[in-house]
């Protein structure tokens, strides 16, 4: 039996329990610096480089079974979305998690075992668990072809300048130039991305793909559309970090939140890695 728990870059601890750093904690709606989920589940957890991670999965499934659910966190070491995609074929299971929060004080590798990404698979059946995944961002603003210089930089987006193009859109909607959390990039299963621009390129925190959509969500509907996802006293909920920048009053949430730098989201049958996403996991009595 162990706890699921999370804390700030400055007072996280991989001996509390299986977690990641996370910003500003929430619980029982107050924000904190370390919070766990009240109830110690039957888990099995895992740490070690990606490769390592695959085969010590797979084992364990063969000897247990396939998991009711995964919690994954990210070490912030790049290669996630190739990774989970392999980690699906091999645990046929949702998934829930993300990337760890970190500054430049505490550094980039605050999960358990300090390796690229560590593994929860719950095997507790005293519960049942649900896996939801939510993009805000519902307006659709442009379809878009990218043109990439790599699986995170964009050259182009319709045969535009990437960096010209997005400046022009903000404008056209009243936003800062320097906003990337109302406006982003989401793929064909509704995953977005959180770009950003270093130098005069647009780098995203995700891999892209070379169509997505453009799309957006208003400053007035943020909060409330952020608000009710969190709003669940059985739930774990993984958000995103630049979302909760986007808050202009506290969440007051039941549940466990947490805002990561990137999200694991169950679509389908398919778990990918997103940047401006919630992601939730509930535990119900079984």
């Amino acid at each position: 039996m162990e706890k699921l728990c999370f804390a700030t870059p400055a007072a996280f601890d991989a001996a509390a329990g299986f977690g990641c750093a996370t910003l500003s904690p929430i619980q029982n709606g107050a924000a904190c610096e370390s919070a766990c989920y009240p109830q110690a589940l039957d888990m099995e957890c895992l740490t070690g480089e990606y490769e390592a991670l695959l085969a010590a999965a797979q084992e364990t499934a063969a000897r247990r079974g396939q998991p009711f659910v995964t919690v994954v966190v990210f070490g912030n070491a790049g290669g996630e979305n190739a990774f989970l995609r392999r980690l699906q074929s091999v645990l046929h299971c949702p998934m829930a998690g993300g990337g760890a929060a970190f500054d430049a004080q505490h550094g980039p590798a605050l999960i358990p075992g300090g390796a690229p990404a560590a593994l929860a698979l719950l095997y507790d059946a005293r519960y049942t668990y649900r896996v939801q995944t939510k993009c805000i961002h519902e307006t659709l603003i442009d379809t878009c072809r990218l043109e990439l210089a790599d699986a995170r930089t964009i050259r182009t987006i319709n045969g535009a300048d990437a960096a010209q193009y997005l400046r022009e859109k903000k404008q056209a909607l009243g936003l800062a130039e320097t906003d990337f959390e109302h406006l982003t990039l989401t793929d064909a299963l509704g995953v977005n991305a959180h770009l950003s621009q270093d130098g005069g390129a647009v780098k995203s925190g995700r891999n892209l793909a070379p169509e997505m959509t453009l799309r957006y969500v208003a400053p007035d509907a943020a909060f409330d559309a952020i608000r009710a996802f969190y709003d669940d006293p059985d739930a774990i909920v993984f958000g995103c970090a630049g979302l909760g920048g986007l808050l202009d009053r506290p969440l007051n949430t039941p549940s466990l939140g947490l805002f990561l730098f990137g999200e694991v989201c169950t679509v389908g049958e398919t778990a990918e890695f997103g940047n401006l996403m919630l992601s939730k996991l509930q535990i119900f009595p079984a």
